[in-house]
């Protein structure tokens, strides 16, 4: 039987680059990598910092959660509170998360929110200080009993341990809903 013919050759002629040209090139390729990381900013200009502050009108802000929401098209969490996720059952079997919701709706609902950034939380995303009209929204969602006061908000504690005592929102029985 006939051999197949091979159409491709191996080239008995290889070109090789000395180990040690190898070596220069890539430590001076790292160095001009380095150097220009501590560069580029003075070469491209810095970032201009975010806003610290954000105002919308009712319609256009859209409740995210109980303690989240979107304004100008930035979701921010609201300074010192917790609330519920949709979805999360209290008491009985009703909807927390919804119910909260509801609750941030009812305080938005008309009013100019206006918001004050103030940094961000364990996840990344902007925190801040949002009232409506005047009216302290991380306040007003604690006290009327539909979000929890986090620990590093202890303004916010009193206003929860109200709320509890009142059984107001999250603390309420079943049978009163």
């Amino acid at each position: 039987m006939r051999q197949p013919r091979r159409i491709f050759r191996s080239s008995a002629l290889r070109f090789r680059l000395p180990p040690a040209l190898v070596f220069w090139a890539l430590a001076v390729a790292g160095t001009a990598a380095l150097v220009l990381t501590g560069v580029t900013t003075e070469l491209f200009g810095r970032a201009p910092p975010g806003p610290d502050q954000i105002a919308a009108d009712a319609s256009e802000v859209a409740v995210v959660g109980g303690d989240t929401l979107r304004l100008d098209g930035m979701v921010v969490r609201l300074r010192g509170v917790a609330a519920p996720m949709r979805g999360d059952a209290c008491a009985g079997s009703a909807d927390c998360g919804a119910m909260a919701v509801s609750a941030m709706a009812n305080l938005i609902r008309d009013r100019r929110v206006a918001c004050r950034l103030d940094g961000h939380d364990g996840a990344g995303r902007p925190v801040a200080e949002c009232s409506a009209n005047g009216t302290d929204l991380s306040r007003a969602i604690v006290a009327s009993g539909w979000a929890r006061a986090q620990s590093g908000a202890p303004e916010l504690a009193d206003l929860e341990l109200r709320a509890r005592r009142q059984r107001a929102g999250l603390w309420a029985d079943a049978s009163a809903r």
